[in-house]
């Protein structure tokens, strides 16, 4: 009786088995520990919540509407559709080899953490000290930008509906912008709880604002030849030569694909990172390209009188051509509303996104004031000193639009310039381990990584098998160089205060005040990663 009694009782004692969300906390927290970081964010985002910030942040088919007017000056509209095709396999060269990299190591540290593994360990510390300065000026600059395109939207939606009555003027543009900053911390604060249901609701939005979009203008719009669409290129920008033309123009679909490794900031709030962020990047890509192929045919087939729509007296000829459309300020006034939301809606994840990159650079003691920034609120589990100054800086941004009517464009220029090298570390040094056969193959054991990062990488559970993966890590470098050399160039010939991008200067000040702070102070402070 006493031994049956015992039988039930040690029956009664065995644990419960763990559920599937269970196993995969673990699972993460047990990768994210090997990789000498500890889990303090909550995880609260999936599949559907990840893919609604990566592919609304990035305002690809948006804006494909916003930026078409400068590239139909440089290359036409023949070379719209080639640079767009381009831009779009360009981009899944260079983002699946960093979708092998989220693999192998899904960490919020994004680029640089992936530099310090795979560097030699003499330059390893300064090289992924520098990348992670470049992608703090990437998605800091990204919130600015998506509050300047909010702001003219609005001023355009004024002058269209009140041409008499309403002039802009730079200040309102920054008053705009801040009001388009502070929503996005709102969210991203108060309500950073919910902020996976918010941007899983947004995905829908973009989807069905898409059709909302091409539906009205393909019935309405006067139609544009075939011919006419595919075959026209142009040089209003006064180049030696069309091809260096269509080259200079490229940049109106590179920044439509900016921000596509949103999801990897994220990767420490994310179930199942290491399978959940590759997918989530190459689905982002495609996807997104799909959509913005759509609306660029769709724009470029309904554009009707072109000649008119480019000497409009606001900034985007996409609302000209959605007036010709529909003849009608209401039904203008709407669609435009639709790429205003969405606009705002984008600044919820660049924000995020901006923060959470923001904190990992502190946690590692990247940036200045790193002891301050790298605080978790215990309650929400959210980074909200990060997010206090991603939004204080976003506001310091916004005032460059009282200076400048081509703020957008210059920021634009230095988003791009800034990801592509923030992006070209990690895929060349991915590339010469490639080529060295310094990644193991076999299935991953925690004993393979210490934390001085000196053991042999293994790779993780998503990869390109070779060789495809060494020849699409090749071109997605290329790609990089190329348009990262394009990205500096003015629009037009001849270049004068007006037409001059400063992105280059932006850009070299940046990174040669980065290389300053990291030997003078960054040096001594900065732990690496991990």
């Amino acid at each position: 009786m006493a031994l049956q009694t015992k039988a039930v009782s040690s029956f009664n004692s065995v644990a419960p088995r763990p559920t599937r969300d269970e196993e995969l906390s673990r699972r993460d927290e047990s990768g994210l520990s090997r990789l000498g970081k500890k889990q303090v964010l909550k995880r609260r985002f999936g599949i559907i919540s990840t893919l609604g910030l990566s592919t609304t942040l990035m305002l690809t088919w948006e804006g494909v509407l916003v930026y078409f007017g400068f590239g139909l000056a440089n290359g036409g509209s023949a070379g719209l559709v080639t640079s767009f095709i381009l831009s779009w396999f360009g981009f899944l060269a260079v983002m699946t080899p960093l979708a092998e990299l989220a693999s192998m190591a899904p960490t919020a540290s994004g680029q640089y953490h992936w530099v310090f593994i795979l560097a030699p360990k003499s330059t390893r510390k300064m090289m992924s000290y520098l990348t992670g300065w470049l992608s703090v000026a990437v998605w800091q600059s990204m919130v600015a930008m998506g509050g300047i395109l909010t702001a003219t939207l609005i001023q355009d939606l004024l002058v269209l509906n009140h041409p008499s009555a309403y002039t802009p003027q730079g200040w309102h543009g920054t008053l705009l912008i801040w009001a388009t900053v502070v929503l996005a911390f709102l969210v991203n604060s108060i309500l950073g709880r919910w902020l996976p249901k918010i941007e899983g609701f947004i995905l829908y939005l973009h989807v069905i604002g898409f059709f909302a979009m091409i539906i009205p203008l393909v019935y309405l719009a006067k139609r544009v030849d075939a011919t006419t669409v595919f075959t026209q290129w142009s040089n209003d920008g006064g180049w030696p030569t069309m091809g260096l033309a269509f080259f200079v123009g490229i940049i109106t679909n590179v920044g439509p694909f900016i921000g596509a490794d949103g999801a990897v900031h994220m990767a420490e709030e994310t179930q199942n990172a290491a399978v959940v962020i590759p997918w989530n990047i190459i689905i982002t890509i495609v996807f997104n390209g799909l959509l913005g192929l759509g609306m660029l045919l769709t724009i470029l087939f309904c554009m009707g009188d072109l000649e008119s729509a480019m000497e409009s007296s606001m900034h985007y000829p996409f609302i000209e051509i959605f007036y010709k459309s529909t003849k009608s300020f209401v039904g203008t006034t709407l669609m435009t509303c639709i790429v205003l939301v969405l606009s705002y809606s984008a600044t919820f994840g660049q924000f995020a996104g901006a923060s959470r990159q923001l904190w990992a650079f502190a946690r590692d003691r990247g940036p200045p004031m790193s002891n301050w920034l790298l605080l978790v609120n215990p309650k929400s589990f959210l980074p909200l000193n990060a997010v206090w100054t991603t939004c204080i800086i976003s506001v310091i941004l916004g005032l460059i639009d009282i200076g400048s009517e081509k703020a957008l464009e210059s920021v634009l220029s230095f988003t791009v310039s800034s990801w592509e090298a923030a992006a070209a570390f990690p895929l060349a040094l991915l590339l010469w381990r490639r080529v060295t056969s310094r990644i193991r193959s076999r299935p991953f054991n925690v004993d393979d990584i210490t934390m001085d990062g000196d053991s042999a990488l293994v790779w993780g559970p998503w990869r390109v098998p070779e060789p495809l993966g060494t020849i699409v890590n090749i071109v997605g470098l290329c790609w990089i160089v190329i348009t990262f050399f394009f990205s500096f160039w003015p629009s037009s010939t001849p270049v004068t205060s007006e037409t001059m991008n400063f992105s280059i200067l932006m850009t070299g000040f940046w990174f040669i005040f980065g290389a300053i702070y990291y030997l003078l102070i960054g040096r001594k402070v900065c732990t690496g990663s991990p």
